[in-house]
């Protein structure tokens, strides 16, 4: 008898969440007569609070609460129904739960609080009456970012403006370094980018891995955005703490359209990494045969070595061999054009060596030396989130 009362108590719970989830309010009402647990948690620790709230339904909050739930209750990140008012933007659900007494100073397993949850999602009216509640503009989650940080990673442009108008330092770092026009960059926001360098961003401030924010709209393929940096006046040959630039990171990615900016405003396709590798080298273990041509046209040196002694020549023939994971494919038929294009520059002396199929490889020393590094080497991709 107590197992089917269970059964039966359960099933009830099943149909409050239901209702709850489909924004039924009379279902709601109906699920509430009958035995049931206000309370329930499903897989995500999800109480039907939390989806009245994520829903925004005042109605059924207010049925829940008259029915004696929990307004406190977190699920399985942290997440309470003021705070999953907030992340999804419904202004008179967040009010209603703070009149019902709702905690201020609650944050979910990442440190979010209410005006961090709404900055995420962009809501401008949930963060406004967040501040007018007394949330501190400058509080860190447990990355380091600030609501400011928060808003400019979503691009949420008229947020960064209130923001700032409210106090927020603009150059203010998370915990890898990366202030709030960084992780603009890092999103392709171009206009929440641009508004930032207007308010006094630093242009060239620095993450814990050297990069400028030019490297990370470089590294992330934000074509535009490059050139928004570039009229902004940034400098165009930063070097992180690898020594590499922004052209040397487009071009190990194949961005024709990134390097052309790069190159229009005077990168210099001359500088080596700390490895020795130049933007040359890079185009050629990315098969990238398109900018090996527009580096060649800006003068770029296919005698460069880099510390190994190995030309451009020689790291191409490496990515026709043995593809590097994270670079586009290197087909025999664009190692050969790119071996063209760089004999047709200089005359180049090309060591060989005879494979097993009868073709002839450009690396024939590089066992010899006991070493054969990745054509990427020194041209590290973005890691930091």
């Amino acid at each position: 008898m107590a197992s089917e009362n269970r059964t039966r108590i359960q099933q009830n719970d099943l149909l409050l969440h239901e209702a709850v989830i489909k924004n039924e309010p009379d279902a709601v009402r109906e699920a509430l007569q009958r035995p049931t647990d206000v309370n329930c948690r499903n897989n995500y620790g999800r109480a039907p609070i939390h989806w009245a709230a994520s829903r925004g339904n005042v109605e059924i909050i207010n049925l829940l609460i008259e029915s004696k739930c929990d307004i406190e209750a977190a699920d399985k990140f942290g997440m309470r129904p003021l705070l999953m008012a907030a992340w999804h933007g419904h202004l008179e659900a967040v009010k209603t739960l703070v009149g019902a007494g709702a905690c201020l100073a609650a944050t979910n397993k990442k440190q979010n609080d209410l005006l961090q949850c709404a900055c995420s999602r962009g809501s401008l009216d949930v963060a406004e009456y967040a501040i007018s509640l007394g949330a501190k503009v400058q509080t860190s989650d447990a990355a380091g970012d600030a609501p400011l940080a928060l808003a400019s990673r979503a691009g949420h442009t008229s947020l960064v403006e209130l923001l700032l108008q409210r106090g927020s330092y603009i150059d203010a770092v998370n915990k890898v370094g990366r202030t709030a026009l960084h992780v603009a960059c890092e999103g392709g926001h171009s206009s929440t980018a641009a508004f930032l360098i207007s308010k006094g961003a630093s242009k060239e401030a620095r993450d814990n891995s050297g990069r400028t924010p030019l490297h990370l709209a470089a590294v992330h393929r934000h074509t535009e955005l490059v050139r928004v940096l570039l009229e902004a006046e940034c400098h165009v040959d930063a070097v992180d703490n690898n020594g590499v630039t922004a052209l040397q990171m487009a071009c190990a990615q194949g961005c024709r359209g990134i390097a052309e900016h790069l190159l229009a405003f005077g990168a210099n396709v001359h500088m080596q990494n700390n490895v020795g590798s130049s933007a040359l080298h890079a185009a050629c273990a990315a098969d990238a045969t398109d900018i090996v041509e527009l580096l060649l046209a800006h003068g770029a040196d296919p005698a460069l070595t880099d510390q190994w002694s190995q030309s451009p020549v020689s790291v191409a023939g490496g990515a026709a061999e043995s593809p590097p994971e994270g670079f586009r494919r290197a087909a025999r038929g664009s190692f050969s054009a790119i071996l063209d294009l760089l004999t047709a520059t200089a005359n180049l002396e090309i060591p060989h060596q005879e494979q097993s199929d009868g073709s002839l490889s450009p690396r024939a020393d590089d066992k010899s030396r006991g070493h054969s590094p990745a054509p990427s080497e020194g041209v590290e991709h973005d890691s930091e989130r």
